[in-house]
């Protein structure tokens, strides 16, 4: 694709797919400023490797594959930084922080309780939920994205409903009695 891919289609594509790259590097990084980089440095690396792309598959699911692996190196040097912290996804809390009742609007509180129970997960496990669950992929296109196979993406999407059932757990009778 070398020869083909000129700046003026280069610009065409950032132009068609950079939103859907910010979005899934959002999602991946949970940080404006974190997502805007791994956008800018997917497009570059794409831009670099250009020679590299065969034109198989969808160009989306291409540039995901670079702003996976960008992420990854990433992630690896931050968590390199900061210490490990162990959480318990499975333990039930005490008592709810917040009630359903005290909330006003009941999807934003249901969100959140989902993203908390996803912060709480194994980088890995987070991610693989992400793809599937947000991104809208197939499990093989996770597997193909994170490198993982199918077997293990299906073992950590089940891991991830689990958390975030356990998560919403005690709630589960008051959105019952909504």
């Amino acid at each position: 694709m070398h020869e083909l891919l000129t700046e003026a289609r280069f610009r065409e594509i950032f132009t068609d797919f950079r939103e859907a790259v910010h979005r899934f590097a959002w999602r991946l990084t949970g940080h404006a400023q974190d997502a805007e980089d791994l956008t800018q440095e997917t497009f570059v690396t794409f831009w670099r490797k250009r020679d590299q792309y065969r034109g198989e598959g969808s160009l989306l699911g291409y540039l995901r594959r670079i702003a996976f692996r960008a992420y990854l190196n990433r992630r690896e040097r931050l968590s390199a930084k900061r210490p490990p912290v162990a959480l318990d996804v499975v333990a039930e809390p005490a008592a709810p922080a917040e009630t359903v009742a005290e909330s006003r609007d009941l999807r934003a509180f249901l969100r959140r309780k989902v993203e908390e129970a996803l912060r709480g997960l194994a980088d890995g496990v987070r991610e693989t939920f992400l793809l599937f669950r947000y991104e809208g992929l197939k499990i093989a296109e996770v597997a193909e994205i994170t490198g993982a196979p199918v077997k293990t993406v299906e073992s950590r999407l089940k891991r991830a409903h689990e958390a975030v059932a356990a998560k919403l757990k005690p709630y589960r009778d008051q959105l019952w009695t909504r």
